[in-house]
């Protein structure tokens, strides 16, 4: 197997993913004229419903319509997006190691800062901050979801072509 092939299969996924967030609004608006776009926007939209609780006063929203997730796992799936773009200037694709566990815990904190203020009526979150401290944890999590994969897709390789 290529070693490439586990992180371009990563990407794409990942790369599809982003895409259905941003085609549910924008299926959505031409859909307004075309019902086909309605249902595909629908589709979009109920596709990305268990991952995502789709309040639509912490979405962004364009062409008036509301994305696919939040604000907060919009920055999540951009992080992701982006940083699996950057992962190659930054590490090795083949390499299976994954950073200590603390910079994945130190990368929830603003979340859980952002989270906890606001429950507790400190003060009221917006979509940005939802979003940035979203953007953070998906980019950070990049560095621990690529050696996993890699390191599964190792395993079925070899478990189905010896």
């Amino acid at each position: 197997m290529k070693k490439y092939i586990p992180y371009l299969i990563f990407l794409i996924s990942i790369l599809v993913f982003c895409t259905l967030i941003f085609t549910a609004p924008y299926a959505a608006y031409l859909g307004e004229e075309n019902t086909t776009y309605l249902t595909i926007s629908k589709f979009n939209y109920n596709f990305l419903h268990p991952v995502c609780h789709q309040k639509p006063e912490r979405s962004f929203f364009i062409y008036g319509h509301q994305l696919g997730v939040c604000a907060r796992c919009t920055g999540i799936y951009i992080g992701m997006l982006i940083l699996t773009l950057l992962y190659p200037l930054v590490r090795n694709i083949n390499n299976n190691s994954t950073p200590s566990k603390y910079y994945l815990i130190a990368s929830l904190i603003p979340i859980g800062l952002d989270g906890v203020t606001q429950l507790i009526g400190l003060r009221e979150s917006t979509n940005e901050v939802r979003f940035i401290t979203g953007f953070i944890f998906g980019g950070i999590l990049i560095f621990y979801l690529i050696p996993v994969f890699n390191e599964l897709s190792k395993k079925a390789y070899h478990k189905f072509i010896p």
